[in-house]
């Protein structure tokens, strides 16, 4: 017998055959891999697309690319530092801008959500 998993916020009962039946419906995103700039020493991120549009983006740690596959080569959700404390998101199908935007906030700063 499938062990269930109840909904707090409804009565709604689900089995892990529920869950497995939608499996064909996730997708997982792969973190882009910086390369290594000898020159400036330092790990860099191609952000070619945000270049022509006028924008520098400036090295940050929390810089990132998403892509679907591992080693993929269209990239699905982009945020770049491009002043103290101003980003840039660029997100593509898959995503909603909800979800782009979440990921996003919660990569910034991990303590956002703290008390001080």
């Amino acid at each position: 017998m499938d062990k269930e998993y109840y909904n707090s916020d409804t009565t709604h009962c689900w089995t892990m055959k529920d869950w497995e039946a939608k499996m064909d419906k996730i997708h997982q995103l792969f973190s882009r891999t910086p390369h290594y700039n000898s020159i400036s020493k330092q790990h860099e991120l191609d952000f070619r697309d945000r270049s022509r549009s006028g924008l520098r983006i400036q090295s940050s740690v929390k810089n990132f690319q998403l892509v679907l596959e591992n080693n993929g080569k269209q990239t699905i959700l982009q945020l770049g530092r491009v002043g103290k404390a101003k980003s840039v998101m660029d997100y593509r199908y898959p995503l909603t801008d909800f979800q782009a935007f979440c990921i996003c906030l919660a990569s910034i700063d991990s303590k956002l959500c703290c008390a001080l």
